[in-house]
């Protein structure tokens, strides 16, 4: 059990004994039977905190709710208990339950109460899963068919939070026909839908296979149905006013699961429109798990531009894909330019107030390594070290210090490449940093102690190779196996240690080595090998003739100085909270940079023509009150020093790129004479079958073949040139509503 179980054990004691006294004896509640429709929906990202408000919260802000004594308190006290995952069983969620139906029936609580529960079910659910614990999976699916079948009966307050909370469990939980036997129900007894659940039953649509055009006409009914709101296109006045973020989301997911590109692409400019520094991080997911990278990127530095939350595991996820796809280009500039934007895409986190973990720098110390080239080529230890010094530095500022994962990277990428002075440095990290190498790595430092020469890394490597032995199961009686004494002789004979290998021998726990692997061990200690060393050129930054023309110690030197700069420019204006990206923007990387097209004075004639911006200043169009979304009209400019009509012009000019891009790219895909690639990527996916909601896999997994591709399209683009009218002609035709039928 836990330390917070354990802490409120007797208070969790007392509320159960109140629960149990105020409890009438249990009635059969109806169980509804689970659907054979089950998809493999991952965990989404929680909901943030300051987006949340709990219940006991609620409770000492006084806000408006019933106040009836012991027995809501006591539910409302124990939603929290079950909420902070303290231990509770079974029959405590039965419980809690019925008390809920009872106060609930009995008019006792309210809207709030009636959401919350449901939530932490929904939460309970996600949690189960992920231990694949069936039996309590199943008890949460019937406790939230009886709050179902009570909501539907009436018996509890009407509010907006169940419907939203239901279909968003029936839509990660899989249980579809569930869900679509309540969908239509709330469609028929409402008449007006709400955007706070429409746009969660969108995406329960979507998921289930109902097809684009059902899931856009409820988005259009709902727009419809709100005052104010009109289906026109996006940026006329009175078009947006009033939009629910919520809503968007509910589109804008159903759009990309059924490859509508360009209708998702106005959903997303709609919503920075709306509130360009208040977007959750939803829509941001969204585009890096469904669209390809370099699309993916654009959207994400719109994110940091505009100060919007970004979540630590969609920084994961950028970070993994842009490795991924260096490890499979072998030219060596296009690998290290990706590596480049890796820390370009950290700097702009950062830059929006993200928090950075030990993960993030064990991809970037991995796709580092894995660019930097073999000692046969060039000696690059001192650059590198500078790069990796600085790297740790800047983490160590955001509270964050390697783990034996990072420096045992180092060390056994830098020994198989041969630079043993790097894989010294990361072994003394580690030691200072009380870490304990495993029994690889100290077999790894054997043979850098052998190369360097170093008597004081052989000896503290040994130690750890005795200790791994002996936890070792495998290993006889905790000796270290052969090969391991060979290469402990071989490094002695080179340090001038024989001494020490004939101590450690001569110990009794080392008795049981066989006679021929004796005689192998002090055979390595007689003869010295003469050393012919090899003269390597040090790295720096200069002409090719400098590497003996090798592009590949080049490419990594330039690498190497862009690294360090952006780090040193990064640690210069390290601070807690927000960067100032308009003295200090970041840009894209430059590998999925699109060439800006148009003339500014082009770009911002037609923007003031379409926007309701116009000269406005700092005014923005006003969101209806939506509880899953902040509340409260946003400043006139945002936390990155950004003044807000600024922004939504550099946003709405990313947008109209970003439209190009993904043109572009869907028509090279479906020209694609790999049918396996246009399959996988032309085609919608099918709904209801393994939708992860950007959780576990990357639909667009992109190849160095097709990075290619977009580079020279880029060159092509760049080539082309174009008047007013045509580069007029082309956003409007991007942007309009009919595009799919003009096209």
């Amino acid at each position: 059990m836990d330390r917070s179980a354990t802490l409120y054990a007797p208070w969790i004691a007392s509320v159960r004994s109140t629960i149990a006294l105020q409890l009438a004896p249990k009635s059969t509640q109806p169980a509804y039977s689970t659907s054979a429709r089950l998809a493999s929906l991952s965990r989404p990202r929680p909901l943030k905190k300051q987006h949340r408000c709990s219940v006991s919260q609620k409770v000492k802000d006084g806000q408006n709710r019933p106040q009836t004594g012991t027995q809501v308190l006591h539910f409302r006290q124990f939603a929290d208990v079950i909420n902070d995952s303290l231990s509770v069983t079974a029959e405590d969620l039965s419980a809690w339950i019925q008390q809920f139906l009872k106060l609930g029936s009995s008019q006792l609580l309210d809207g709030d109460d009636c959401g919350e529960v449901v939530r932490v079910l929904h939460n309970l659910d996600r949690k189960n899963r992920k231990e694949k614990d069936k039996e309590k999976t199943k008890l949460i699916h019937n406790l939230v068919a009886n709050v179902r079948q009570a909501y539907v009966s009436g018996l509890l307050p009407s509010t907006k939070l169940v419907p939203l909370r239901l279909l968003s469990y029936y839509k990660e939980s899989g249980h579809f026909d569930e869900g679509m036997t309540f969908w239509k129900w709330l469609s028929a007894e409402e008449a007006k839908l709400d955007p706070v659940y429409a746009g969660a039953a969108i995406e329960f649509l979507a998921v289930y296979g109902a097809g684009i055009r059902y899931c856009e006409n409820v988005y259009e009914r709902t727009l419809l149905q709100q005052e104010g709101i009109g289906s026109q296109y996006h940026l006329s006045p009175g078009a947006i006013s009033g939009t629910s973020l919520g809503l968007l989301q509910g589109i804008l997911s159903a759009r990309l699961l059924y490859g509508k590109w360009q209708r998702s692409y106005l959903a997303l400019d709609t919503a920075f429109m709306l509130r360009p520094t208040q977007i959750v991080p939803r829509f941001l997911d969204l585009f890096v798990y469904e669209r390809p990278i370099f699309e993916a990127l654009p959207v994400f530095f719109m994110y940091c531009r505009g100060g919007n939350t970004v979540s630590s595991v969609t920084l994961t996820a950028i970070l993994n894909s842009l490795k991924s796809l260096a490890s499979h280009i072998s030219h060596q500039r296009s690998r290290t330019r990706l590596i480049e934007a890796m820390f370009h895409v950290v700097e702009a986190y950062v830059g929006s107030a993200g928090r950075l973990g030990v993960q993030h720098l064990n991809i970037l110390t991995s796709a580092f390594m894995s660019a930097t080239p073999s000692s046969t080529v060039v000696a690059p230890t001192e650059m590198v070290m500078d790069c990796f010094t600085k790297l740790f530095r800047y983490f160590s500022g955001h509270n964050t210090v390697p783990n034996s994962i990072t420096l045992a990277e180092i060390i056994s990428k830098a020994t198989s490449l041969r630079h043993p002075q790097l894989a010294k440095t990361a072994f003394q990290h580690m030691l200072s940093l009380g870490l304990s190498p495993s029994k690889s790595i100290a077999n790894h430092m054997i043979k850098v102690a052998d190369s360097l020469r170093d008597p004081d890394i052989l000896k503290s490597a040994w130690v750890y190779v005795r200790e791994g032995s002996m936890s070792d199961a495998d290993e006889a009686r905790g000796m270290p196996d052969p090969h391991s004494w060979k290469a402990l002789a071989a490094a002695a004979r080179t340090c001038g240690l024989e001494s020490f290998v004939e101590e450690e021998l001569e110990q009794n726990r080392f008795g049981t080595l066989t006679p021929e692997i004796l005689s192998e061990i002090r055979s390595a200690l007689q003869p010295v090998r003469s050393d012919i060393s090899t003269q390597r050129v040090p790295l720096s930054l200069g002409t090719k003739a400098a590497f003996n023309n090798t592009e590949d110690a080049y490419a990594f030197a330039k690498t190497c100085t862009e690294v360090s700069s952006c780090l040193t420019r990064m640690e210069s204006l390290q601070r807690t909270g927000f960067r100032d990206f308009h003295v200090h923007p970041v840009e894209v990387p430059t590998p999925f940079q699109w060439p800006e097209r148009g003339e500014e004075t082009w770009q911002r004639k037609l923007y003031d023509e379409l926007s309701t911006e116009k000269t406005s200043g700092g005014s923005h169009p006003t969101v209806i009150n939506n509880p899953e979304e902040p509340m409260g009209a946003p400043p006139d400019i945002s936390n990155t020093a950004i003044p807000f009509d600024e922004l939504r012009y550099l946003n709405w000019k990313t947008i109209n790129k970003l439209l190009t891009q993904a043109e572009i790219w869907e028509r090279n895909v479906e020209g694609s004479t790999d049918t396996t690639i246009r399959d996988q990527m032309a085609s919608p996916r099918q709904a209801g079958s393994q939708f992860t909601s950007g959780r576990t896999a990357i639909r667009y997994p992109i190849t160095f073949r097709q990075l290619k591709a977009y580079q020279r399209d880029v060159e092509n683009e760049q080539a082309t040139h174009m008047t007013e009218a045509e580069w007029r002609g082309r956003v409007l035709r991007l942007r309009s509503p009919d595009y799919e039928t003009q096209s």
